[in-house]
């Protein structure tokens, strides 16, 4: 388990919360009733939870068991651990093939909760003492006294009591724990030496040493919090769900972030693909602006030409276009009916006694040279009566107008 470090440590005092800072450099300085703002100026702040909002059962266990699972289950059937509890474990020792750990349950605190905020870790205000030689503690938190057992130098063992002096009823409940906590082998003992920290009187001195019959270490100046070798995050509820808040608006910012940035790089390649086809089309629009003259020239040229070459073409005079055709007739079977020549297209219909002397007829207009500058397409040919079919063939010049021309 890792060592904690942190920077500033909030604690409940006796009767107010209480900011001790540490700088390094000397002894940490404390600050009663801290604001949020003085929270705020943390960099990793440890909150030491009250014992009146955290409950502590030590069990053993087995060495291989896992001490959460062991110790929530503990708690849920001691029906220990109240609706909205946070369980947390902590080992202590082992021995013997057995682990010593002290399960808790941290629950929420309506009047801690606003100096939570700005926590980086929680820990539990009785395992920030110093127990010396002493085998039990007493303290007061926030106008109640509270009490700690120590096994080895580490708590296991806390509770608040609900009294705000010593006596018989606060006496009687530390010593019936200690009772059972001897049955139970958490204690080797019952507690000899008392630790008992901050302002008390001597009444209250002599009814801690008659009730508990212990000698007491009276420390009447709060010493400063001091953070365990072991680490532990006993967060409560509402933190614990704060937390995951605040990790899901980190994980929705990054994915926000990197979606932000993807969109970006897309746009950005689209807009300098945009940039890049604009630039292209204002070449072309140059180039054909520059063309402009010279195509209007070839269309000029081209018209002249048309006009000029149905003087002297022979392909260009219809009867010299329908002699080529007559002489493609396979035979007397095979007759015209129509023959229309316009603008460079060629349509030609015509009957035969049957379809392979229209298809015979067909392929000697495409093989005949005198016809080898049309382009032909025919349909299929149509029956229209007992020994006759009807068929059609257009013949296209690559010079043929179209409609628009």
């Amino acid at each position: 388990m890792k060592r904690q470090t942190a920077d500033a440590i909030l604690r409940p005092g006796a009767t107010h919360w209480e900011l001790w800072k540490f700088n390094g450099k000397g002894a940490p300085a404390m600050e009663e009733n801290p604001d949020r703002r003085s929270l705020a100026q943390t960099q990793h702040l440890l909150v030491a939870l009250p014992a009146r909002d955290v409950l502590s059962v030590p069990i053993w266990i087995s060495s291989e068991a896992d001490p959460a699972e062991m110790a929530e289950l503990e708690l849920s059937s001691r029906h220990l651990l109240r609706r909205n509890a946070a369980p947390h474990a902590l080992p202590l020792e082992s021995k013997d093939g057995r682990s010593l750990v002290l399960a808790i349950a941290t629950a929420d605190d309506a009047l801690a909760a606003p100096y939570f905020a700005p926590a980086r870790q929680f820990d539990i205000a009785a395992r920030l003492w110093d127990p010396g030689s002493a085998d039990l503690l007493v303290w007061r938190e926030l106008g109640e006294l509270c009490f700690a057992f120590v096994r080895s130098g580490k708590c296991v063992f806390f509770s608040g009591s609900g009294e705000p002096t010593p006596g018989p009823a606060f006496c009687g409940a530390v010593s019936r724990t200690a009772l059972r906590l001897k049955a139970e082998g958490v204690l080797d003992r019952m507690p000899v030496a008392l630790r008992l920290i901050g302002a008390f009187t001597d009444d209250e001195k002599s009814a801690l040493a008659g009730g508990l019959r212990v000698q007491i270490d009276h420390s009447a100046e709060i010493p400063p919090p001091r953070l365990p070798e072991s680490a532990i995050d006993a967060a409560p509820p509402a933190a614990m769900a704060e937390a995951t808040r605040r990790t899901t608006r980190k994980r929705l910012f990054a994915v926000g972030l990197a979606g932000g940035a993807v969109y970006l790089a897309a746009v950005a390649l689209l807009a300098g693909s945009l940039a890049w086809q604009n630039l292209q089309l204002a070449g072309l629009r140059n180039a054909a602006a520059q063309d402009a003259p010279k195509a209007e020239s070839a269309r000029q040229d081209v018209a002249e030409w048309r006009e000029f070459r149905q003087a002297f073409d022979p392909g260009t005079f219809a009867l010299d276009q329908l002699a080529a055709v007559a002489q493609a007739l396979p035979g007397e079977q095979v007759r015209l009916t129509q023959f229309s020549l316009d603008n460079g297209r060629l349509l030609v219909t015509g009957e035969a006694a049957d379809v392979s002397q229209a298809y015979a007829f067909f392929e000697r207009v495409k093989a005949s040279p005198d016809l080898q500058d049309y382009d032909w397409t025919n349909r299929q040919p149509q029956l229209a009566g007992k020994s006759k079919v009807r068929f059609e063939m257009e013949g296209v010049r690559p010079d043929a107008q179209t409609e628009n021309e």
